[in-house]
């Protein structure tokens, strides 16, 4: 087993926020929805047998997954979430829409949280069942990490499909840098 590396807290101002995680997340995520628009819906909805199936249904579990964290297990208002079907979504416009009323609720509830708020205990229980209680910064830093590892899919399946995935690294992406926001 490896060793924690814990460092001085002193040293832990200089670590990410997770609101520049989520700024960084963000505007990825609209830079692969731009390159998603270049194929046909039909290319989109495909079954390429991955994660989710298709590439437009891997989106829109990146979105949800925010959005049923966000706004339904950090207040734990877990039972009320009902996510719309894939199958609904019709153009990428609705994808797209779905996107941005979800990006407005997280920054809206982003720009809400306080230090104690971000340390507030919550209960995350995913489909399998195993209950994880969690500070909220756990549970945010949770979709953050969720959709990179889905990032990599999209990356492959571009690269399928002869698209050049957009650049994701945090240079290019990079909140603290306003120029890089292009």
């Amino acid at each position: 087993m490896l060793e924690r590396l814990l460092p001085h807290p002193a040293l832990l101002g200089g670590v990410f926020s997770i609101f520049e995680l989520y700024e960084y997340a963000s505007a990825v995520r609209h830079r692969f929805a731009q390159a998603l628009q270049q194929l046909s819906w039909e290319e989109l909805e495909k079954n390429r047998e991955a994660s989710f199936y298709s590439m437009k249904n891997i989106l829109l579990h990146m979105i949800d997954n925010e959005d049923w964290i966000v706004g339904y297990v950090i207040p734990g208002r877990t039972h009320e979430y009902v996510r719309r079907k894939w199958s609904e979504y019709k153009s990428m416009d609705e994808v797209l829409s779905h996107l941005g009323m979800v990006e407005a609720r997280t920054r809206e509830f982003l720009g809400r949280l306080d230090a104690d708020k971000l340390g507030a205990r919550v209960s995350l229980k995913p489909q399998a069942g195993v209950e994880f209680i969690l500070a909220t910064e756990e549970c945010l830093f949770q979709s953050f990490t969720e959709q990179l590892y889905h990032m990599g899919e999209l990356i492959a399946l571009l690269w399928q499909n002869n698209v050049e995935p957009p650049p994701m690294q945090w240079f290019y992406n990079n909140p603290r840098d306003t120029l890089t926001r292009a």
